[in-house]
């Protein structure tokens, strides 16, 4: 079971209460990039090329950063390091241009060439998003996972290299293939977020819903399938995703948050304000999850309530809570 829970979150939050609209003009910046992997015995063609595909993207991702280090000084965002590789990751469009299977020594080696796309509007408005601390940590987890990934597979190379009978053969391609399955559901549970970040929910279902395919036992993918159905408005079927989602791990702060709102959307609020309470249990550093209680609190007329809740997060560093107050005139 992966670590990285909330990811969700951040995005949720703001295309549910309050999306900002980008300026007229925008810039494009296309980036060129190559990525190469190596397929060994033991080993798909559909995973290895999607091995290259991901290096072809990290290269991408770090010419990207650069660029939107350089962008956002002009605007005064002060993003730290981190943020400008969750922000990059979250606006970046990636075309195919083309690829290509040699057989080399060891195997056969797969090549594919990119183009990726940053348009200045889309980072405007993910710099909104990247402020907080689990939505880094989150990220930080999924590239650990895919270093992991290819530490692991690498190893079990390299013991089907050394396997003197063909059971000790079948027994590590077993595992080179479930290895391969988890790459698959952390491949599309990564494009389900961007799918997210960029309004196409049911898209995003599709790619969690593969994901689930590949690993049942995520709950990650559970809980971000769960706030895709949020988003459209499907409050039973997310209902039925987070608790899923939070039987696999009782700690997933994302899923009580997710599925306190969907309560509320259903009008069942001593529900929502329950999971509200534990998300908030779970994670009590996170403005995003007060401003959601905060929210429902308002939608209820207890503005006071709210403003207290809007209060904390604004003092966590979320805008949203942060220009609400002061265009009531109260401070934090």
């Amino acid at each position: 079971m992966y670590a990285h829970k909330c990811i969700f979150k951040l995005i949720f939050l703001f295309t549910l209460l309050s999306l900002f609209p980008s300026p007229g003009f925008s810039e494009l910046k296309e980036i060129i990039s190559e990525g190469t992997y190596n397929m060994g015995d033991g080993e798909t063609p559909m995973v290895a090329e999607s091995r290259a595909l991901l290096h072809a993207k990290r290269i991408a991702l770090e010419k990207a950063g650069t660029y939107i280090e350089s962008y956002s000084k002009t605007k005064n965002f002060q993003l730290t390091h981190d943020e400008i590789n969750v922000l990059a990751s979250g606006v970046m469009e990636v075309v195919v241009l083309e690829k290509k299977r040699t057989f080399v020594e060891d195997g056969v080696k797969f090549w594919v060439r990119i183009k990726a796309r940053v348009t200045t509007d889309k980072i405007e408005e993910m710099a909104r998003k990247v402020k907080d601390k689990l939505l880094l940590e989150d990220y930080r987890q999924l590239q650990k996972d895919f270093e992991k990934s290819q530490q692991e597979i690498d190893f079990l190379k390299r013991q089907l290299k050394q396997a003197k009978s063909e059971e000790e053969k079948k027994e590590v391609a077993v595992k080179i293939r479930a290895e391969e399955r988890l790459f698959e559901a952390r491949t599309l549970y990564e494009n389900g977020v961007y799918l997210i970040n960029n309004g196409k929910y049911d898209e995003a279902i599709e790619a969690f819903t593969s994901a689930i395919v590949l690993d049942p036992n995520s709950s990650f993918s559970h809980a971000g399938r769960g706030v895709a159905y949020v988003a459209k408005g499907q409050y039973d079927k997310a209902i039925e995703d987070h608790s899923k989602a939070i039987s696999l791990d009782p700690n997933n702060a994302l899923a009580y948050g997710v599925r306190g709102a969907a309560f509320a959307f259903k009008g069942q609020y001593v529900k929502a304000f329950e999971d509200y309470n534990r998300a908030i249990a779970l994670v009590p550093n996170s403005g995003e999850l007060y401003w959601l209680r905060g929210a429902t609190y308002v939608r209820l007329s207890n503005i006071q309530q709210g403003i207290i809740d809007f209060k904390v997060a604004a003092r966590l560093g979320f805008k949203d809570a942060q220009e609400w107050l002061a265009k009531r005139g109260e401070s934090w």
